[in-house]
């Protein structure tokens, strides 16, 4: 069960990259040495993959959330200044325009959490893994 807490959760994302760069550090002192790869490092490559997916779909769900978050914050603090230019509190022209600066943040958190959304969905098929490899670069 992974911690509910941000700074928990970050703290055990922190530990499993030291344990993996010692791995790695481990692996590069065999290869050096002439040792072949045997199963067990083909196995532990495999199981170190299916964990890179699994914490890259963990921070998309997290990117989405806050992109939503952030939208919603901008569409409450636009109905705020829609509010006051109506009740003609300080300068209603300003409180108009800042209130369309919102929804236009807003708009462009939701489009941020699309694409967010679309990058998962192709990183969650086997083509997409392979589509982000090096071959695929410009």
């Amino acid at each position: 069960m992974e911690p509910q807490d941000p700074a928990a959760a970050a703290a055990q994302r922190a530990g499993a990259a030291t344990r993996r760069a010692r791995e790695i550090a481990d692996r590069l002192t065999r290869l050096a040495s002439g040792k072949r790869t045997d199963m067990n490092d083909v196995r532990d490559a495999q199981e170190h993959a299916q964990e890179a997916r699994d914490r890259a779909g963990k921070s998309f769900d997290r990117a989405i959330a806050g992109h939503e978050r952030a939208a919603r914050s901008h569409e409450r603090t636009a109905e705020a200044h829609e509010q006051a230019a109506l009740r003609g509190v300080g300068n209603p022209a300003d409180h108009r325009r800042q209130a369309e600066r919102h929804r236009h943040d807003a708009q462009a958190d939701l489009y941020e959490a699309e694409l967010d959304r679309q990058m998962a969905a192709r990183r969650a098929t086997p083509e997409g893994d392979e589509a982000d490899g090096p071959e695929a670069m410009p």
